[in-house]
């Protein structure tokens, strides 16, 4: 039988509309130096320009610190189009949108919402002045900005990377369940 908490992101999960979601435990979780490594090519933009990202996001040991410190978790899936630029543009703000409402509905608990892409949360980050975070308790690390394979994990869990028909999954990760140290 599913705890309370379970069954309370369950149905955020299917009212915020994501489209697949699967348990996992922080075993499940992925981590390859490769994948952080990717975010050097700079092919978003952020590298070196976000907090959230690297190299500012941590060494390989803070960000295997930062979902080992976890036990449980969902893997979660939202379906957009890449049809077009401009379709593919709106599928990102879409899941963009359903991260957000993610982290905002379980602000109050210990969840950590791992989404797509880099921290939005200022319109500039500090990190370009070379300045602190100003909401280290805020930041808005992606799956790819911890080194998590994200490809793996989802055929893994039989998860739909590539939709067909023009669509593929966007991924994002909710931990919770604090492991005793």
């Amino acid at each position: 039988m599913k705890e309370a908490i379970e069954e309370t992101m369950e149905k955020a999960f299917e009212e915020i509309g994501f489209d697949e979601y699967r348990e996992i435990t922080t075993d499940e979780v992925i981590i390859e130096e490769d994948v952080f490594k990717q975010c050097e090519k700079n092919t978003c933009g952020s590298f070196g320009k976000n907090h959230a990202c690297p190299p500012q996001a941590g060494t390989e040991a803070e960000r295997k610190a930062r979902v080992n410190q976890y036990k449980k978790g969902y893997l979660l899936n939202k379906f957009g189009s890449i049809n077009s630029r401009k379709e593919m543009e709106e599928s990102m703000k879409d899941v963009e949108k359903a991260v957000r409402a993610l982290r905002k509905r379980f602000r109050q608990e210990d969840v950590l919402v791992l989404g797509v892409g880099p921290c939005t949360l200022c319109k500039e980050c500090t990190a370009l002045e070379g300045d602190p975070c100003r909401h280290p308790e805020l930041i808005e690390y992606s799956m790819e900005a911890c080194g998590i394979d994200v490809v793996r994990m989802s055929m893994n869990k039989k998860m739909k990377y590539n939709v067909g028909g023009g669509k593929v999954g966007y991924f994002s990760l909710v931990l919770y369940d604090r492991a005793e140290n």
